[in-house]
């Protein structure tokens, strides 16, 4: 093999995919669910990853209230 070519893993584009429906349900959908693991149930009152996100949201055209 050269070493100007590019090896691609089957895995890598798979993982790409994951990530950006990881990142689209960050910003498009997420009301708390993702940091109640860690806060509980005041992780849904205080909407941080929608609060982080919000202005994000309108400039995409999700509503989001």
């Amino acid at each position: 093999m050269n070493a100007s070519q590019a090896v691609i893993y089957p895995w890598s584009s798979a993982g790409l995919v994951l990530l950006a429906l990881f990142m689209l349900y960050a910003l498009a959908l997420d009301q708390g669910l993702l940091l109640s693991w860690v806060q509980g149930p005041a992780a849904f009152d205080m909407n941080l990853i929608h609060e982080f996100v919000h202005d994000a949201r309108h400039a995409a055209g999700f509503p989001c209230h």
